[in-house]
């Protein structure tokens, strides 16, 4: 015989109309009841979040190490298919990143992925740029934007900080070792041919042969 537990101190939320949600288990699955015991998500689920914890109006539910969300009308917004899908808001408003296969990326808000899960690594919005952030992938790097397009092709590897050498540029390095650099549009202004860049510095007390 089946046996359904409810834990009402697990209540999700108050939904329309002041009803309100719980969490339901059934054979060590978890699902959602209302307060008159119909069912808006079945007890399939190895755990269910409260609502809003991430997400307005949405729950974090974990299917076979899977995450996903649903919504409180037992919709699903995303299918349980990422390893990890962490917090809203951290690197971008609206953002949240997500890691599939061993690799991260980006969903938005409306559960779309704005940057696909193909990346090793990811910088910082403002470490280099305001705009951008530092994407990595099989050790090469380049940028993405807030719109999560690429900017900077993933060519180089190593990107030094702008305006360390010159106002607005960046020393690069390719896979061949050669330098060159980048300006902050994203164009490669020097290319990248040269084994060695050494910048002009003027010197204080610098005397000039009259002879």
């Amino acid at each position: 015989m089946q046996k359904i537990y409810f834990y009402s101190l697990l209540l999700l939320s108050t939904f329309s109309f002041g009803q309100k949600l719980f969490i339901v288990s059934s054979d060590d699955k978890f699902g959602v009841i209302n307060e008159n015991g119909v069912e808006i998500i079945p007890a399939k689920y190895n755990s269910i979040t409260e609502f809003d914890l991430q997400h307005p109006n949405w729950s974090k539910v974990e299917l076979n190490n899977q995450y996903g969300f649903i919504d409180k009308t037992g919709k699903i917004i995303i299918e349980p298919k990422y390893e990890v899908i962490n917090n809203y808001n951290v690197y971008s408003t609206g953002w949240a990143l997500i890691q599939k296969d061993g690799k991260f990326g980006f969903i938005d808000n409306s559960g779309k992925e704005i940057v696909p899960p193909v990346y090793d690594k990811f910088g910082d919005f403002g470490e280099y740029s305001k705009e951008w952030i530092l994407v990595e992938k099989d050790g090469l790097k380049g940028f993405i934007d807030k719109s999560g397009s690429i900017v900077v092709p993933l060519k180089y590897v190593n990107i030094d900080k702008f305006d360390t050498v010159r106002k607005n540029w960046s020393l690069v390095k390719d896979r061949k070792e050669k330098l060159g650099f980048i300006d902050k549009s994203g164009k490669e202004v020097i290319p990248a041919v040269y084994d060695n860049i050494e910048a002009f510095v003027k010197k204080k007390g610098a005397l000039t042969n009259n002879d």
